[in-house]
């Protein structure tokens, strides 16, 4: 035990970080990830079931982690663990890293002695949440890219293709078509305007920004999100997948139905559904079962709320919970591939008809000034004859 201690007491800290300047202006500098939280749940569930200590465990972890502020989060818990403090608090303590989830099941293991069991569960865990999270985000960013894609060839366009042919035409003096007149004009106010519009649009960007961190800003951004065609529902169901996945780990961990509740509700990055939900832990407080107080918020389907009141009469409610993840998930799943089936040709269609008006409008000028020429030469062959 004593050349253990002395092993780790000459293990050195993460040391003083050296950032880069580009740093201070990057938002997202330092932010801790599910994906490096996974890869450091998984090397711990790995070095505990080899028998190696927390304390060794943390010393080595604060070295393989990619991002400074983890690797310190992690030596100063090696630290305070050193110094008796249990481990579960501190990871509580970095609770905007972890969440109360991660934390209340390491206290379950810490207690129950079956620590690498929870953080394999844990482990498990955040890749269900990581695989269906990219899939979700992977599907709102598509449209959100290829409509970018789309602006930029219309602008481009606009920008540099329209005013050449704007001077070609000029030069004719003739009158040009009401869509060619409307396609000039708009190029024309786009090439004055194109610094006023950017700037206009970054303080837009800011302001939305802005309010989205005021609570009455953040509920009404919530509300438009879950009211948006098809991606409205998609959040929905992932976010009950989410809550539904959690509240069984839980449950099935030994916490008590009433905290495991509060717990999952922390997790939902919704105020209008953790909102709903809030009532629903009221209302089991007040001795109604979980099913009924969940049908009177309608956060889920009638189907989901069913197999949760069989899995309340049955004592299986964390199985139950369990499928009812798994059936939101699939849902996602579908939902998914049914929007990447249609988005892109739906896009293709209107980037399509968008172009093909800027070309129309364009190429009316040349044919109607073609026939002019023509008819013209014809005229004149004919007179000389």
């Amino acid at each position: 035990m004593a050349e253990e201690r002395t092993e780790e007491v000459r293990v050195e800290g993460p040391g003083d970080e050296n950032r880069p300047i580009t740093s201070y202006i990057n938002p997202f500098y330092g932010n801790v990830g599910l994906a490096e939280q996974l890869l450091f749940t998984k090397y711990f569930a790995t070095l505990t079931r080899a028998g190696i200590s927390v304390l060794r465990s943390m010393g080595t972890l604060s070295r393989q982690m990619k991002t400074w502020r983890f690797r310190k989060i992690i030596w100063d818990t090696k630290e305070d663990v050193e110094g008796g403090m249990p481990l579960h608090v501190c990871f509580k303590r970095n609770e905007d890293i972890f969440g109360l989830l991660y934390a209340n099941l390491i206290r379950v293991g810490e207690e129950s002695g079956r620590l690498f069991n929870v953080l394999d569960r844990l482990s498990k865990l955040l890749e269900r949440q990581i695989s269906i999270r990219r899939r979700v985000i992977g599907a709102m960013t598509y449209p959100a890219i290829i409509s970018l894609v789309a602006m930029g060839v219309v602008a481009f366009l606009m920008l540099f293709v329209i005013p050449q042919f704007a001077n070609l035409f000029s030069q004719f003096g003739q009158e040009l078509p009401w869509i060619t007149q409307v396609v000039i004009d708009t190029s024309n106010f786009l090439g004055r305007n194109v610094l006023n519009i950017l700037a206009a649009s970054v303080a837009f960007i800011i302001v939305i920004y802005q309010v989205n961190q005021s609570e009455r800003g953040r509920y009404v951004f919530d509300w438009i999100k879950l009211r948006i065609p098809v991606f409205g529902g998609l959040l929905q169901k992932y976010l009950i997948a989410l809550y539904a996945r959690n509240l069984s780990t839980l449950f099935e961990s030994g916490i008590n139905i009433i905290s495991a509740m509060k717990i999952s509700n922390e997790a939902i990055d919704n105020v209008i559904i953790r909102s709903a939900l809030d009532d629903v832990v009221k209302e089991v407080e007040g001795g109604i079962p979980i099913a009924r107080a969940l049908a009177k918020v309608e956060v889920m389907p009638e189907l989901s709320t069913q197999m949760i009141e069989v899995g309340e009469e049955s004592g299986n409610l964390d199985e139950m919970l369990e499928k009812v993840a798994e059936f939101y998930e699939d849902e996602i799943n579908f939902l998914i591939d049914q929007i990447t089936a249609l988005v892109e040709p739906v896009f293709i269609l209107v980037i399509g008809v968008i172009v093909g008006i800027i070309v129309l409008a364009m190429y009316l000028p040349i044919f109607r000034m073609a026939r002019v020429v023509t008819g013209g030469s014809t005229g004149g062959a004919a007179a000389g004859m």
